[in-house]
């Protein structure tokens, strides 16, 4: 067999075992399309306050918010889930994925779009003034306050 056909066939047999092993598929995130249509729903809007993320993302998702508690929930989730080993680091959150981040004015929590944007509740408690104006927005980083610090994601709640 020629030399070329035979490189070119182990190619295709390498990419296709590499697409098809264990972890390498994106992850999926039960309800993520449902959720993330139900936030989008909610854009250019005021729903949840200046610090409404954690609302935000209980109202996508279908979450009680009194589950976490209504200040500081975002951190409360971040530190259970970070106990229970469910925070990836990369900054590759699949679509749906709950992202955490933090800055001087404390814990934040976002919805990944899945292609690099962010679904927020609660910008203008983050940067006055930022794009339209409204509470909820697409955010093109997880955080936008100054000094933002990104600390993860998870595929879901805490249990």
């Amino acid at each position: 067999m020629n030399a070329r056909i035979c490189l070119l066939l182990s190619s295709a047999l390498l990419a296709g075992a590499l697409l098809l092993a264990p972890g390498a598929s994106a992850e999926r995130i039960p309800g993520a399309d449902a959720a993330i249509a139900k936030a989008e729903s909610a854009l250019g809007s005021d729903m949840f306050g200046i610090y409404g993320c954690e609302a935000l993302v209980a109202y996508a998702y279908g979450v009680p918010q009194a589950q976490y508690g209504w200040d500081g929930a975002a951190e409360t989730m971040y530190q259970t889930l970070l106990r229970q080993g469910e925070i990836q680091t990369d900054m590759n959150p699949p679509r749906g994925a709950l992202v955490f981040s933090k800055n001087s004015y404390g814990a934040h929590i976002d919805i990944a779009r899945g292609d690099g944007t962010y679904i927020s509740g609660g910008v203008q408690g983050l940067k006055r003034g930022f794009g339209d104006g409204h509470n909820i927005q697409i955010l093109p980083t997880p955080n936008i306050a100054p000094g933002w610090t990104y600390r993860g994601w998870s595929l879901g709640y805490p249990q």
